[in-house]
C-alpha cells in the first residue's frame, strides 16, 4: 500500500495519530493510497467486516495490537509511529537514529482532565502498570480513581501486574507537600496510611498482581507507565495537580526521555520499601 509520503504530514492525519482515531487513519489510508476495505483489510489482517465497522465509526479501537498491525499495514513512517504512541521501525531494524528527527513527547495535555481519556483506553489492555504517586487517592486506591477500573475489568484477557509507589507518611517531605496542597503535615501523614489501607484492600481482591512500595524522597514526577508508554506530570510546588500539564512519551530508544522514566522509577524502588 503506498501512501504519499507528503500525505503524512498533513494536520488531520497529525490529529488522527495523537488521538488514536482508528477511523480517521483507516478513511486517510482510502483516501491517499486509494486502498479499498478489503485491501486494507488484506494488510493489516483485519477481518473486511471489522475494518468497515471502524472506518464508519462503529467500532473503537483501543488494544495497541490492533493499531500495531494498522501501522504495518499502512506502512506508517516512524514519524506517524511515534505521534501514535509506538515504537519507531527504523530503530528496531538498524540501530540508534537520530532523536532529534521524531518526537520523543508525542502528545502534551494541558490538563489532567485532558489525559484522562487516552490514559483509561491505555489501561484497558496493558499487562503492566508503573505508577509513581504521592498517595495514588485519584490513580488507583479509590474505587472511581483513574486506573481503577481499567485495570480491574473482569473480562480481561490477563490480569495486570502494578506497581505502585508512593510517599512514606514518615518521610521528610509530608511536611511540605503537605503545606503546598493547603493541609495539615497530621492529616496528610494519616491520609498517607489510609491510602495504604485501601490499596491492601484492593490487593486481598486479587484483580491485580499488586506490588506497593514507600518513598521517602521529595516528589517530583507523577508518572504513570502502561506497557511501553508513559504519561507524566510535574508536582509542583503549589500548583493544582488537576491544571498541570500531561506528556505522553513515546516509547523511543536509549538516552530518550521515556527510558530515563523508567530509570527514574527502577531508581526509586531501590530505595524504597515494599509495605504490600
Amino acid at each position: 500500500m503506498e501512501i504519499p509520503d507528503w500525505a503524512w504530514q498533513r494536520a488531520e492525519i497529525h490529529e488522527a495519530l495523537r488521538g488514536r482515531d482508528a477511523g480517521a487513519i483507516l478513511r486517510f489510508a482510502q483516501q491517499y493510497g486509494g486502498a479499498s476495505q478489503s485491501r486494507i483489510a488484506a494488510a493489516t489482517g483485519l477481518l473486511q467486516g471489522r475494518v468497515n465497522e471502524i472506518v464508519r465509526n462503529r467500532r473503537v479501537v483501543v488494544r495497541i495490537d490492533v493499531f500495531e498491525r494498522i501501522a504495518a499495514g499502512l506502512r506508517m513512517p516512524d514519524e506517524a509511529r511515534l505521534l501514535m504512541g509506538l515504537a519507531p521501525v527504523r530503530f528496531s531494524q538498524s540501530g540508534p537514529l537520530d532523536l532529534l528527527e521524531h518526537p520523543q513527547v508525542a502528545a502534551v495535555s494541558r490538563t489532567k482532565a485532558e489525559a484522562v481519556t487516552e490514559i483509561r483506553q491505555s489501561a484497558e489492555n496493558a499487562r503492566s502498570a508503573d505508577v509513581v504517586a504521592v498517595r495514588a487517592l485519584g490513580m488507583i486506591a479509590m474505587g472511581d480513581s483513574l486506573l481503577r477500573r481499567a485495570l480491574t475489568r473482569p473480562d480481561r484477557e490477563c490480569v495486570p501486574r502494578v506497581r505502585i509507589m508512593v510517599l512514606h507518611h514518615e518521610s521528610p517531605a509530608v511536611s511540605r507537600i503537605a503545606e503546598e496542597v493547603g493541609e495539615t503535615a497530621r492529616f496528610f501523614s494519616a491520609s498517607l496510611r489510609f491510602a495504604e489501607e485501601l490499596l491492601g484492600e484492593l490487593a486481598e481482591e486479587g484483580t491485580l498482581k499488586l506490588e506497593v512500595y514507600r518513598y521517602r524522597t521529595p516528589p517530583v514526577w507523577r508518572m504513570i507507565r502502561l506497557d511501553g508508554t508513559s504519561f507524566v506530570a510535574v508536582i509542583g510546588a503549589r500548583s493544582d495537580p488537576h491544571a498541570s500539564l500531561v506528556y505522553r512519551l513515546s516509547p523511543t530508544p536509549p538516552a530518550s526521555f521515556a527510558a530515563g522514566f523508567e530509570r527514574y522509577f527502577e531508581a526509586l524502588m531501590d530505595g524504597a520499601e515494599r509495605v504490600i
